[in-house]
């Protein structure tokens, strides 16, 4: 997201009169001030202390956040759901869709405890209310630390799922660790959270995403995006079959292996 993005934006929604130049100056930020007065419960924690970089991001979080297109939480950081609100937010506007197809690969990869959880169509059955309290219920204590995708100065320990995941997702990671070892962990970025529990539709679409459950997880987005495929994507490499094989073991289902795409991405439904 470069400062004519969040000009595009911020004059979409009628904060920002200047030229779309890409130079963050006083009628930009003055457009950012407008936005954090009027959306300042929509902020994780108040900009006033952040960075000029970070106000800019959090004001265009804030005015995609309005409009529908959420972009995550609203801190100033660059994380591939503001992205992909960004996307979302251009497609509508030149009147195409965003959506991504998830149509099972003939031939896909699977594993017979996948068969424990429930197909997309029948989550709400398995899992309860898409957001109610059963989403994030479930804890997970890391066996190795983790850095968060988007501001790679926090360290995640633990991180909350729907009740019924909570010892899949531990035994995910601890054979991981035990297979690979903590070195190698690091080296194939296995340990950057991108995120679990996230209320919201799918991309491009009007159905809940399996992370409305607290049934998904992402790991390292930015080299394994949504849109890419296995010619691209760091996680269809050989070196993390081992790694896809124990989710599987464990009921998980890749989206690598599912649809092709969206290689940071797995979780417990099928299609």
């Amino acid at each position: 997201m470069n400062v004519s993005d969040i000009q595009l934006v911020l004059a979409d929604a009628g904060y920002y009169k200047g030229a779309i130049d890409g130079t963050a100056g006083p009628k930009t930020y003055s457009a950012v001030v407008a936005v954090e007065k009027l959306h300042a419960r929509s902020y994780r924690k108040p900009p006033d202390k952040w960075s000029r970089r970070r106000r800019l991001i959090g004001a265009a979080q804030a005015v995609l956040h309005a409009g529908g297109f959420e972009p995550g939480p609203i801190d100033g950081y660059v994380g591939h759901n503001t992205s992909e609100a960004l996307i979302a937010w251009r497609s509508k506007k030149a009147g195409v869709s965003s959506s991504v197809p998830t149509v099972q690969l003939k031939g896909a990869r699977t594993h017979a405890n996948q068969a424990l959880y429930p197909r997309q169509s029948d989550m709400h059955t398995f899992y309860g209310a898409a957001g109610g309290p059963q989403c994030t219920a479930g804890e997970v204590a890391l066996p190795f630390p983790m850095l968060l995708a988007w501001n790679k100065q926090q360290v995640i320990r633990r991180f909350f799922c729907h009740e019924k995941l909570a010892r899949p997702f531990r035994d995910i990671f601890r054979h991981a660790v035990k297979h690979y070892g903590q070195a190698d962990i690091g080296r194939l970025n296995l340990n950057i959270y991108g995120g679990c529990f996230n209320h919201r539709k799918k991309r491009g679409g009007n159905t809940l995403s399996t992370h409305a459950y607290g049934a998904a997880l992402d790991l390292n987005p930015a080299k394994n995006q949504l849109r890419w495929g296995a010619d691209r994507a760091q996680f269809a490499h050989p070196d993390y079959e081992p790694f896809w094989n124990i989710v599987m073991a464990h009921g998980g289902t890749p989206a690598g292996y599912a649809w092709g795409a969206d290689w940071m991405h797995f979780q417990f439904a099928r299609l």
